[in-house]
């Protein structure tokens, strides 16, 4: 009985000590954090300037932000400059982290995260570690139930990779593509890129301009938002990009590499597709991932493939483009995996091509047009909004790269169909002593999409509203009368949804006939998943018996 009492009392100590291992991460060690005796100096409204290093917001959601130095003064200097839009951000990611756990209580919610992310410090470099530390000090002091401000901020990077577990990322909207140069009139090699993430709609309204000026390695700039330090859409100084791409995963049992921080990596070391390579070779994913990298010194660029049993690569060749969407396209990662048109990462691969195809030559214009498309294949109507489009008007930011050229040019406003605002990299980083203006070229900015002026467009953002007040519609509240129902068709009538949403509410009023013909409505629809399809499916069923 005295064996197993000690064996009992080793196995709970083995148990609390591997507990605490993860619980309570170790905070990186620094040697110079001098950088925080500086005072931040504000030199009118949105233009603050810490030390050499400054934000100033811009018109329609864009930040600039200017970052220089060693880790720590990075990431230090980033919490300071962003610290307002950190806090907005941070509690975005606190509401997904709480939504997605099993627990209610601040303890359960931090131990059920931290146990996906355990141990993730051990396979960060220690420099983004350093500079994941510095950003920490600016975290708001309030979440600290969830973790001290470090060990938050390094899982919220991990959080990029665990959604794919939790949402259907069939639904995810990031796509490029690469056109080869012998397509570009000279240009080099254009890059088509739409990134979304979605968090919470509040989210998507602001974005980030980083531009980084690093003690080692190259010089970059990345498109991203408070409390993050990793790439997902970026381009350094020698005209290396990198766009990354989220792709089902099984559930993830431990942290490894993070893979927004593998495209980091890539971004401030590599210079060319080879070298890209190299570093995901050199690193270890527990989720699927797929980077499209291009490169000015090969003129040319590659996809690479990530995943946690292998890394694999597809090159552009000279007669066709590289698309790349949801879905790995190596067949040797892919294990037999089967899509079709039902899949919307299979059906937006097929139209960026059609729309590709389409043209003889391609300009940073093309690319726009491409970018801001909402049609289904052979440009059927499939309803505003439906996630097999291009430009599900659900984007973060949306961004074309002339690596060639070292430009870039970033969406705006009106779901990304606004300006494109394009930056010089040779230009921003010769000029970086806090500039009253705009880094901006203004003589090379791209139009807004006439679709913005039009009445579907106006529609559109009718019919978002409806959407809010029907969902929320139940049978103690005062019925739609029928010519707001019909309005309610007329505003988006070839989205399944709008069907789906009119079924949902006959049902709520248990008016079943009414709700079976709205359901097989939208069935009839280009609807964007098989996961969605087998939901109304279900739905239907459900009143039929």
């Amino acid at each position: 009985m005295r064996k197993l009492i000690i064996a009992s009392i080793l196995l709970i100590a083995l148990l609390l000590t591997w507990t605490h291992s993860w619980l309570f991460i170790p905070k990186p060690f620094i040697d110079d954090d001098s950088i925080a005796q500086y005072q931040l100096d504000s030199l009118g409204r949105g233009h603050f300037v810490y030390h050499k290093n400054f934000i100033s917001k811009q018109k329609d959601g864009l930040w600039e932000l200017y970052t220089e130095g060693s880790p720590f003064d990075i990431g230090y200097a980033t919490g300071v400059l962003t610290k307002e839009l950190f806090h907005d951000h941070e509690e975005a990611f606190i509401s997904k982290i709480i939504e997605h756990s099993p627990f209610n209580s601040d303890l359960g919610v931090r131990l059920y995260h931290s146990l996906f992310h355990r141990h993730v410090d051990n396979n960060i470099l220690p420099e983004y570690k350093e500079e994941i530390y510095g950003l920490a000090q600016h975290a708001k002091k309030e979440y600290a139930p969830f973790g001290n401000n470090y060990q938050r901020v390094l899982n919220y990077h991990g959080l990029y990779d665990l959604e794919r577990s939790f949402d259907d990322v069939e639904l995810n909207s990031s796509v490029s593509f690469a056109i080869s140069p012998q397509h570009t009139n000279g240009n080099g090699v254009l890059i088509g890129r739409n990134f979304e993430y979605d968090i919470n709609k509040d989210f998507q309204r602001e974005k980030i301009i980083h531009f980084v000026k690093p003690d080692e390695g190259f010089k970059f700039a990345s498109i991203t938002w408070g409390g993050f330090i990793g790439t997902v859409t970026g381009m350094n100084e020698m005209g290396l990009t990198v766009s990354t791409h989220p792709i089902k995963s099984d559930f993830p049992t431990n942290a490894t590499y993070p893979v927004s921080i593998i495209g980091r990596e890539i971004l401030q070391y590599a210079m060319t597709a080879d070298e890209a390579y190299n570093i995901a070779l050199t690193k270890k994913s527990y989720v699927i991932e797929s980077f499209l990298v291009s490169s000015a010194f090969d003129s040319s660029a590659v996809l690479i493939e990530m995943t946690p049993t292998g890394v694999d690569s597809i090159h552009l060749t000279s007669d066709d483009a590289l698309v790349a969407t949801n879905h790995l396209q190596n067949t040797r990662l892919s294990e037999g995996e089967i899509y079709d048109l039902n899949h919307a990462t299979y059906y937006k691969s097929i139209r960026l091509k059609e729309l590709i195809y389409n043209q003889s030559s391609f300009d940073v214009n093309t690319v726009a047009s491409i970018l801001r498309d909402t049609k289904g294949f052979e440009n059927t109507t499939i309803g505003f909004g439906n996630h097999k489009s291009i430009n599900a008007l659900n984007l973060h930011h949306s961004v074309i790269f002339k690596p060639k050229t070292r430009q870039m040019w970033v969406s705006t406003h009106h779901h990304q169909l606004g300006k494109y605002y394009c930056y010089n990299l040779d230009s921003v980083f010769s000029n970086t002593n806090s500039p009253s203006h705009s880094l901006a070229s203004e003589e090379h900015t791209l139009s807004e999409a006439e679709f913005i002026y039009s009445q579907e467009y106006r529609n559109y953002h009718s019919y978002k509203s409806f959407v809010e007040l029907i969902s929320k519609w139940g049978p103690q509240d005062e019925p739609f009368k029928d010519k707001e129902l019909m309005h309610f068709k007329r505003l988006n009538p070839e989205s399944f949804e709008t069907y789906e949403h009119l079924g949902d509410y006959y049902t709520k009023l248990q008016d079943w006939d009414m709700a079976e013909i709205n359901y097989r409505i939208a069935l009839s629809k280009e609807v964007s998943s098989i996961d969605l399809k087998n939901k109304i499916e279900k739905k239907l069923y459900s009143i039929n018996y």
